[in-house]
């Protein structure tokens, strides 16, 4: 997946640095190892409405919690509750541990999840990801993430 999320990112003409590193599970091991200065560090979830079949793609800070009711209530619903393995993995081709907005590079032509992503990492100069395997992360501008979800057509919704 690394090398398809640099080629595509290289396709469109984003600029980017590629970090490789330990593998990493939680965000607080991946900022302690990849540090990197005026870069907003992110955690992504893949979530669902809890009384549908709609899910979503959520972008945080890593150190702030993920409050399921109030994001939920940015498009309508009650509450939020994680996709389960299966679907994630039926959706974008990767397992818990590899969420992060490349993911979207697998997504289903039939089926878009929206991207909520938060005001503090919508805001920051430069964000990272990891490229859905966390052995490396993939540092890009703010203006280069954004042109990346414009060219797949993602719909994002800004949240607090």
């Amino acid at each position: 997946m690394i090398n398809k999320v640099l080629n595509y990112l290289d396709s469109i003409g984003v600029s980017y640095e590629l970090l490789r590193h330990e593998a990493v599970v939680t965000t607080e091991e991946s900022r302690a190892i990849v540090h990197v200065d005026d870069c907003a560090s992110c955690k992504s979830l893949y979530v669902k409405d809890k009384k549908s079949d709609n899910y979503y793609m959520v972008v945080l800070p890593f150190d702030k919690r993920a409050d399921m009711r109030g994001l939920a209530s940015y498009v309508g619903c009650t509450k939020f509750e994680f996709a389960t393995e299966e679907k994630l993995f039926e959706d974008l081709q990767i397992h818990r541990g590899s969420v992060s907005p490349y993911a979207f590079l697998n997504e289903k032509p039939t089926y878009s999840a929206k991207l909520l992503i938060d005001q503090e990492v919508w805001n920051a100069s430069k964000v990272k990801f990891h490229p859905c395997d966390n052995t490396a992360t993939v540092i890009v501008s703010l203006d280069g993430f954004k042109k990346f979800l414009i060219s797949i057509g993602k719909e994002v919704i800004v949240v607090s």
